[in-house]
C-alpha cells in the first residue's frame, strides 16, 4: 500500500498493510536534528517516510503578519488573526499571550467584514509545490485550519471567550458561523484551483489537564451543531475528517463522535487520555491517532520500547483504526537517533495482515 492507501484505509475503520504514522515536531527538536544528521531543506516527515501531508487553509482575519520585537531569547509577534504574542526564539513552549483584536462587539462587526474566501489567500505556488511532492510520494494530503473555540479566543481572548460562552452564546455562535462560512468558501477554492486534497485536519483545542474548557452542554448546544456542518461538508466530498484536541477530551468524547470526526488527536496521556479505556468505550466508531506517551520517548530504552510497543498493541486491537502518534509533539529532549529507533520498532511490529478487511466485518 502507498501511504495515502494506508491512512484512507485506517480512516474507513479498515486494516491496512501496517499502522499509519505521523508526527508532529517542535521547532526546537528540527534544530537539535540538523546538528544529528536531518538535512537542510528537508521536515522530519520527508525524511522518516510519514505518511500524511498537510496544506494549509488561511481563514483568519487576513492581517499580515508582524515582528515587533526580537531578542536573543525572544520575540513577540502578531499574527494573521491579530493577536499578539510573545514566544522563546526556539518555539519550544506555548507561546504567552498579549493582546487580541476583538474588545468588543464593535470590534467583531468591524472585522467579520474581513472573513471572506478569497483565492488570494492562498499562495498557489506553494500550495502547488506542495501538492505536487504529497502527490509524488503518494502521502495522504489534508488541509489544515483552525476552527471552532480555536478561533474564537484567537479572535478575543481566553478569558472574554469562555465569559461570552457562559454570558453571551449569540455571539460566540456568530463567530462560529463565519468560521464555518470560511473554512467551506476556502476548501472549495482549494478544489476549483486544482489542489485536490485527501481529507480534512482541524484544530479545536477543547480542553485542559482536568477536563474540557467548558461544560459539555455548552458544548452540545453551540458547538456541536457548527462541527457537524463541517464534517457533514467534508463527508459529502468523500473526504475524512480528523480532529485534533489537546488536552483530556473524555467527558465529550461521546459527543466528538457524534459531530461525525472520523479520527480522534493526539489523545494527551499527560491530561488524563487513556488510549486502552477510549478504545474499548468508542473503537467500534472512531479512528485514533496517538495516545503514547510522549515522556516514554526520551527515557531509557525499556520504558521507551513498552510504551511503544503497548500502545501500538492497543491501537491496531481498536476497530476502528489507529494511526501512531504521540500525544501531542515530540520536544528536543528526544534525539534523532532515538526518535528513529522508534520508527523501527513500529513499522518492524505495526504489520498487519493487509487485507483491508475491518475488524468489525461479521459482527
Amino acid at each position: 500500500m502507498t501511504s495515502r492507501d494506508r491512512v484512507a484505509t485506517a480512516l474507513r475503520h479498515q486494516r491496512p498493510d501496517r499502522v499509519p504514522i505521523f508526527e508532529c515536531f517542535w521547532d526546537a527538536t528540527v534544530e537539535r536534528w540538523r546538528k544529528e544528521g536531518l538535512p537542510e531543506g528537508v521536515s522530519p516527515n520527508e525524511y522518516f517516510g510519514l505518511d500524511i501531508a498537510l496544506m494549509e487553509l488561511d481563514n483568519t482575519f487576513g492581517f499580515e503578519p508582524q515582528i515587533i520585537e526580537q531578542t536573543d531569547e525572544y520575540v513577540v509577534e502578531r499574527d494573521g488573526w491579530g493577536y499578539m504574542k510573545r514566544n522563546w526564539r526556539d518555539r519550544r513552549s506555548t507561546p504567552e499571550l498579549l493582546d487580541f483584536a476583538v474588545a468588543s462587539r464593535a470590534d467583531w462587526d468591524r472585522l467579520k467584514t474581513r472573513l471572506v474566501p478569497d483565492v488570494s489567500r492562498i499562495d498557489l505556488a506553494a500550495a502547488q509545490e506542495a501538492h505536487t511532492k504529497a502527490r509524488a510520494a503518494s502521502r495522504f494530503l489534508c488541509i489544515e485550519a483552525m476552527t471552532g473555540y480555536d478561533v474564537v479566543w484567537r479572535k478575543m481572548g481566553v478569558e472574554r471567550a469562555l465569559m461570552a460562552i457562559a454570558e453571551d452564546p449569540s455571539w460566540v455562535m456568530e463567530m462560529y458561523e463565519y468560521d464555518v462560512n470560511m473554512i467551506v468558501g476556502m476548501a472549495d477554492l482549494f478544489l476549483t484551483n486544482g489542489l485536490d486534497f485527501d481529507g480534512a485536519w482541524l484544530y479545536d483545542d477543547l480542553a485542559y489537564r482536568s477536563g474540557p474548557l467548558f461544560s459539555p452542554k455548552a458544548y452540545r448546544e453551540q458547538l456541536l451543531p457548527y462541527h457537524k456542518r463541517l464534517t457533514g461538508y467534508f463527508h459529502a466530498l468523500g473526504k475524512p475528517v480528523i480532529l485534533h484536541s489537546c488536552g483530556n477530551i473524555v467527558p465529550i468524547a461521546r459527543e466528538l463522535v457524534e459531530a461525525g470526526f472520523d479520527c480522534l488527536q493526539p489523545l494527551e496521556v499527560k491530561a488524563g487520555c487513556d488510549l486502552a479505556s477510549m478504545v474499548k468505550e468508542y473503537g467500534n466508531d472512531v479512528c485514533f491517532m496517538g495516545g503514547v506517551d510522549v515522556r516514554a520517548l526520551w527515557a531509557s530504552e525499556e520504558e521507551m520500547e513498552r510504551e511503544v510497543l503497548g500502545k501500538l498493541a492497543i491501537g491496531m486491537s481498536s476497530p476502528g483504526g489507529y494511526v501512531f502518534h504521540s500525544d501531542h509533539s515530540i520536544p528536543p529532549q528526544v534525539s534523532m537517533a532515538r526518535y528513529a529507533r522508534v520508527m523501527g520498532i513500529v513499522r518492524e511490529q505495526g504489520r498487519t495482515a493487509g487485507d483491508g478487511v475491518s475488524p468489525r466485518a461479521g459482527r
